[in-house]
């Protein structure tokens, strides 16, 4: 499968803007998935959540909790 964002695809319909994403498979199918928002950086959000949720792309990296790394080091842990 194939998957296409782009961000001049966002685009502004009366008072919200529509974020797009295009899926094409090898057998020839394709499904277009659409989000809203009242900006476009709304709409995209709300579109890359859904991708995640759906598993076409991945979930970003989780940050450790507590103190950052570099600061063990610094003071000798």
């Amino acid at each position: 499968m194939e998957l296409y964002i782009n961000s001049n695809w966002t685009e502004c319909y009366g008072n919200s803007y529509v974020a797009e994403a295009i899926a094409w498979s090898e057998n020839g199918n394709h499904a277009t998935i659409y989000a809203t928002g009242l900006t476009a950086e709304e709409a995209g959000v709300k579109l890359r959540g859904a991708l995640r949720e759906l598993r076409l792309v991945p979930e970003p990296p989780m940050l450790p909790s507590g103190p950052p790394l570099w600061q063990d080091a610094v003071e000798g842990r």
